[in-house]
């Protein structure tokens, strides 16, 4: 026998990148596709339906996202659960509230499962593990302990975190990144597999011959995030290896690069020439790159042309502008330079504000570098609430 797990994570819905709406819409979609898959029902893959979906966090982008986007996932994971497919969940650092979370509405209303250190079985094949997001500033006394499973059972872990591996820390510019080794030791019981959320690029290695893998997220949230998927996983506990992984792409919207460098002769018809190589561009979102010789053709001219060939969205970098600025830049004494932190404070001190006030934008400005900027808005939020309630008790009883 075999269990068929869907592993889905990233989905970031609600996610309007680029303050475009298309793309709002874009990052709900993607996540749909991810249920058809998973009821059999995509166009462009011939599966079976799985027995379980995986959701390793960031379900939402944002810890306040509208009701809206909730609702449409409600109703989304409604025809899923009416298929007779259970989804299981855990938290994301997008989406982490300090009490409540949204997977605990799902939750309540079955539409979800939310995992714990404490196994979930599923075909009495599969023991399923899950642990929230972890701040890093918490890392060191977070509880990883894993309740015992059946004899038997594929104990598979889903987490939210950086770990290395299977990323490589060598050239990587995030400081979040954790070394996974000490983790297999903190669960205080053998796993058989790990998989990951919050890295949105797909990639799989093994840490003491445990596989642990990302299977990406599910629409482009930088320029540079691969191609869109999700991972079909087979277990098969009783064969070796016991785990396969299948990439299975999505159909999002189409992200091109277009490069133009102008020579001294070349005018706009460089451009027009250079889009329509990429052709079509219609419903795209696209990134021209300038450089070369300066002709008079400016980035809105190119942002012009693109929008008039109906570009979903469209980003313009004039190196030449760059080139002329750090030209200027060189002729500054690189000895004077400027405090900014300083001076905002000392801006900010001159202001005539309440002690409320300056709290708030204490916490804002002086947040903990790892938190996802959803969470420090959350926090500012949350205190902002708390300051209101205490400000109009007071006043109630002062009348009173």
């Amino acid at each position: 026998m075999s269990t068929r797990i869907l592993h889905v994570s990233d989905t970031h819905i609600g996610y309007e990148q680029y303050r475009n709406p298309s793309r709002r819409e874009d990052f709900f979609d993607a996540f749909e596709q991810a249920l058809e898959i998973a009821r059999g029902e995509h166009p462009d893959h011939d599966n079976e339906p799985v027995d379980a979906v995986l959701h390793t966090g960031d379900l939402f982008d944002d810890q306040l996202t509208s009701f809206d986007d909730v609702y449409a996932c409600h109703a989304a994971l409604r025809e899923l659960r009416e298929a007779g497919i259970p989804f299981y969940v855990i938290v994301g650092n997008h989406e982490i509230r300090r009490n409540t979370d949204f997977v605990d509405e799902f939750a309540l209303t079955s539409d979800a499962i939310r995992l714990s250190r404490a196994p979930t079985s599923i075909n009495d094949e599969v023991a399923l593990y899950g642990i929230d997001s972890v701040k890093k500033s918490d890392w060191e006394g977070a509880d990883l302990t894993l309740e015992p499973s059946d004899d038997g059972q594929f104990r598979l872990v889903a987490m939210h975190q950086l770990f290395s591996p299977p990323i490589d820390e060598i050239g990587h510019d995030d400081s979040n990144i954790l070394d996974l080794e000490p983790v297999l030791d903190r669960f205080g019981t053998d796993v058989d597999a790990i998989a990951l959320g919050d890295c949105h690029e797909r990639m799989g290695d093994t840490c003491r011959g445990v596989p642990v893998w990302y299977p990406g997220s599910t629409e482009r949230t930088t320029r540079d995030t691969p191609q869109p998927s999700v991972d079909l996983l087979t277990i098969r506990p009783d064969e070796s290896p016991a785990l396969d992984r299948e990439r299975m792409l999505l159909d999002t919207r189409d992200f091109k690069e277009i490069d133009i460098e102008f020579g001294e002769s070349d005018r706009f018809g460089l451009v027009e020439r250079k889009v329509e190589e990429k052709a079509p561009v219609k419903d795209t979102v696209v990134f021209v790159s300038i450089s070369g010789a300066e002709n008079g053709v400016t980035k809105q001219d190119v942002l012009d042309h693109l929008y008039s060939r109906d570009v979903t969205h469209a980003d313009v970098s004039d190196e030449r502008v760059v080139e002329a600025i750090t030209g200027d830049l060189d002729e500054i004494d690189g000895e004077s330079e400027i405090d900014v932190d300083a001076e905002l404070q000392s801006a900010v001190d001159e202001l005539e504000i309440s002690d409320e006030a300056r709290e708030l934008e204490d916490i804002l400005r002086n947040a903990d570098p790892d938190l996802a900027n959803t969470r420090r808005r959350g926090n500012a939020k949350e205190r902002f609430q708390e300051l209101a309630a205490e400000r109009f008790d007071t006043t109630t009883e002062d009348e009173a």
